[in-house]
C-alpha cells in the first residue's frame, strides 16, 4: 500500500477532529482551551556585551606583526560560552558597534576582496549574537559594504536614530523585541551622531543621524507599550566625561556624576557621547550597553527622573573584555520587573584560551591578511622613531605624515600652506625594507584627508587647545624623569596632540593652559587673526573632533576618497630610500625641552631638540 499524501492525512485529521467534537457539548470546541500556568518563579537574565571589536578576531596585532594575548573575539568567545553556560536558557549576547573596521583584516575584506562572507559575520554568527548596534566606523567603506555585512549576519543590526534624509523614515531596524526565558526583552539601537562629522558624504548618502536622546524618548515608551518587560539601550556612544582619578579603578565610575571635582570633560562633539544623559532623562530604561569611548567601565549607576537606578557598562575595545550584566527578575501584576541589577567585566588575558571553533572558521581570513600586510612596498635610509620620543619634539615621523598629506592635497589640485598630524601609536618606521604593515602601523585609523580654509584666529585657538596635551610644568618639581607619560594629561588621547608643518611656533609649558603659545609665524611674519590659510587635516579634526570645535568655523575645500593610511603607503612606495633627515624640518619647540629631559641621556640629541 502506498503512503498517503500530506493532503489526505490533513483531511483524515480534520474528519477525526470533527467526529470528536460531535460527541462533545457544543461549547467544548468553541471555547479556548486552558493555557498552562506561567512559570512565575524569580530568575536571572544575563546580558553579555562586546563593543569596538574593530575586526580583532584572533589575538594578533597586525600593526606590530606580533601576537597579543589581551585581545580578540576568539578569546572573548571562550568567556561567552562560559558565561552562557551559567544561564543557558536566559541570556542575550549584544555588540555595540565599530565591528567591521579597524585592522588590515577589515580593510582587506572591505576593499581588496569583498566577495567572501565577512570574517566578523562568520565569527559572530558562530557565537549566536542576538543583536548589534551600528557604530560610526560601520560606514567607513560605504553602504554597499555595510549592507553586504548586514545580509551575512544572522542577527539584526540596529540604529533607531539612523533615518532616511528624504522623508525621515527608519533607515535601519530601530529595536528588537525578543522573548527570553519567558521575559520580553527590548533592545534599542542607537549610534553617535558624530558620523556626519567624520564620514565622507558619499558613504552615508541618503541618511541622517538624529539626536540619540530625542530618539530614545520616542522609542522607549513605544517598546514598553509593545510589552517589553526589560528595556536595554545598546548605544555606540559613551559618557561625555571621565573620572579625574584613575579610570581603570572601578570605584571611580561609581562616584557622583554631578560632582565636578570627580569628572573631566572628554572634549566631545555636540551630542557625541550622550549615554549618561539618556540614562538620566529617559524613563523606562533598565540598562545601557555603551561603546565608542574605548574605556573599560564595569559599572555605573545613574538615577533617572523617577529616582530609579539605571545601570551603564562598557567593555573597552578590541575584544579585551566581555561585559556581563545580571538582572534579577520577579513576576508581579502580570509582567516581569527588574528587582536587582549588577555588572562586571571579564578580562581577556594570557590565561584565556581561544575558542577552537571561532579560530578554525577565521584562520584562513587571518592568514590571507598576514600575506597582504607583509609585502614590501619601500625602503628607508634610517629609522623614523616613534612613541613619546617622536611626540615630544619636532620629529621626522610627524613631518613624514605631514609631507604625505601636503603631497596628496597638491596632487588633488588643492595645495596647502601647512599640514597637521598626530602620532596615533608608539610605532615608528624601521631602517631598510618597509612593508605595508609598517606603513599602516604609523596611521592605524581610516581617516580621510580634508583641505580647509581657516584664518589666523582659528589656528591660534587650535594651537592653544593643542597644548592641553601637557600638564603644567613646575620647574621646582618637574615630572618623574623615568616616566615620559607623566608629562602629559592622561585623559587627553595621543590622537589629539597635533604636530604642524609649515608654521613656526612653540609652547611654554610652565604657563597655564590658554596662554602657552610663545610665538606663531608663517614665512617669517607673525600670524594675524585675519590671515587666511589652506591647511591639510584629517576628517576627524576638520569636524571638530577632540574638542577642536574652532575648525568647524573653517571652510572645507576638498575631501579625499582615499584614507590617509593609503596615502602613506603610496608615498613610501613612490619614494625609495626615504631619509628622515631630508623629511625633518625644524619649526616647533617646547620650553622646557621635554625630549631632552626624558631622552637625550639615553638616545642622544636629535635634529630639532634645541629651542627655536
Amino acid at each position: 500500500m502506498s503512503p498517503r499524501s500530506p493532503a489526505s492525512r490533513r483531511r483524515s485529521a480534520l474528519l477525526s477532529l470533527l467526529g470528536t467534537c460531535a460527541l462533545l457539548p457544543l461549547t467544548a470546541c468553541d471555547e479556548p482551551q486552558p493555557q498552562p500556568p506561567v512559570d512565575s518563579s524569580p530568575r536571572t537574565l544575563r546580558l553579555m556585551q562586546t563593543s569596538d571589536l574593530h575586526t580583532n578576531i584572533l589575538p594578533w596585532d597586525y600593526f606590530t606583526g606580533k601576537p597579543d594575548p589581551l585581545r580578540g573575539l576568539s578569546k572573548v568567545a571562550t568567556l561567552v560560552k562560559q558565561a552562557r553556560a551559567e544561564h543557558p536558557e536566559c541570556n542575550l549576547l549584544v555588540d555595540t558597534g565599530d565591528t567591521i573596521q579597524g585592522t588590515p583584516l577589515g580593510t582587506y575584506y572591505a576593499l581588496v576582496d569583498n566577495a567572501p562572507q565577512h570574517p566578523m559575520a562568520v565569527a559572530m554568527n558562530e557565537l549566536r549574537y542576538d543583536a548589534m548596534a551600528l557604530g560610526n566606523h560601520e560606514f567607513n567603506y560605504g553602504l554597499d559594504v555595510l549592507n553586504k555585512f548586514k545580509s551575512e549576519a544572522s542577527f539584526p543590526l540596529l540604529g533607531a536614530n539612523i533615518r532616511r534624509s528624504s522623508d525621515g523614515g527608519e533607515a535601519v531596524i530601530p529595536y528588537l523585541l525578543k522573548d527570553v526565558c519567558g521575559v520580553k526583552v527590548g533592545i534599542l539601537g542607537l549610534v553617535t551622531p558624530g558620523v556626519t562629522t567624520w564620514e565622507r558624504a558619499e558613504n552615508i548618502s541618503g541618511l541622517r543621524f538624529d539626536n540619540p536622546l530625542v530618539t530614545a524618548r520616542e522609542y522607549v515608551p513605544r517598546m514598553r507599550q509593545a510589552g517589553a518587560d526589560v528595556v536595554v539601550v545598546a548605544i555606540h556612544s559613551g559618557p561625555d566625561k571621565q573620572p579625574t582619578g584613575r579610570a581603570t579603578d572601578p570605584a571611580s565610575w561609581l562616584t557622583d556624576y554631578a560632582d565636578p571635582t570627580k569628572w573631566a570633560d572628554r572634549g566631545n562633539l555636540p551630542g557625541e557621547n550622550q549615554a549618561v544623559q539618556i540614562a538620566q532623562q529617559v524613563e523606562g530604561i533598565d540598562v545601557l550597553l555603551t561603546g565608542h569611548t574605548h574605556q573599560p567601565i564595569p559599572k555605573m549607576l545613574l538615577k533617572n527622573t523617577q529616582g530609579q537606578d539605571v545601570l551603564l557598562i562598557q567593555p573597552n575595545r578590541w575584544g579585551s573584555h566581555l561585559g556581563v550584566v545580571d538582572l534579577s527578575l520577579v513576576h508581579a501584576d502580570g509582567h516581569w520587573k527588574v528587582e536587582g541589577k549588577d555588572s562586571r567585566l571579564l578580562e581577556v588575558n594570557a590565561s584565556v584560551e581561544q575558542d577552537a571553533r571561532v579560530t578554525q572558521l577565521t584562520q584562513g581570513h587571518h592568514d590571507t591578511t598576514l600575506n597582504y600586510v607583509s609585502r614590501k612596498i619601500g625602503t628607508t635610509r634610517a629609522a623614523f622613531p616613534g612613541g613619546y620620543a617622536a611626540r615630544y619634539v619636532d620629529s621626522s615621523l610627524a613631518d613624514l605624515i605631514n609631507a604625505v598629506q601636503e603631497r596628496a592635497a597638491k596632487e588633488a589640485g588643492h595645495p596647502v600652506d601647512f599640514s597637521l598630524a598626530a602620532l596615533f601609536t608608539d610605532d615608528g618606521l624601521p631602517a631598510g625594507d618597509i612593508t605595508l604593515r609598517d606603513a599602516y602601523s604609523i596611521y592605524i585609523y581610516d581617516n580621510t584627508l580634508y583641505v580647509m580654509e581657516i584664518n589666523g584666529s582659528i589656528l591660534r585657538r587650535a594651537l592653544e587647545h593643542n597644548a592641553g596635551y601637557f600638564v603644567q610644568w613646575n620647574p621646582s618639581a618637574p615630572p618623574n624623569a623615568s616616566s615620559p607619560e607623566a608629562a602629559r594629561v592622561s585623559s587627553v588621547q595621543h590622537y589629539n596632540w597635533d604636530l604642524y608643518s609649515g608654521i613656526d611656533y612653540g609652547f611654554d609649558l610652565t604657563k597655564p593652559l590658554g596662554s602657552r603659545l610663545t610665538h606663531l609665524r608663517f614665512k617669517g611674519a607673525d600670524v594675524r587673526d585675519d590671515d587666511v590659510f589652506h591647511v591639510a587635516v584629517n576628517n576627524y579634526r576638520a569636524g571638530g573632533g577632540g574638542g577642536y570645535s574652532m575648525f568647524k568655523e573653517g571652510r572645507v575645500l576638498w575631501t579625499s576618497a582615499d584614507g590617509v593610511r593609503d596615502y602613506v603607503a603610496r608615498y613610501l612606495q613612490n619614494h625609495p630610500n626615504v631619509d628622515p633627515n631630508d623629511v625633518n624640518a625644524c619649526n616647533f619647540s617646547l620650553t622646557p625641552s621635554v625630549y631632552d629631559y626624558y631622552f637625550e641621556a639615553t638616545r642622544g640629541p636629535v635634529k630639532c631638540s634645541a629651542p627655536q
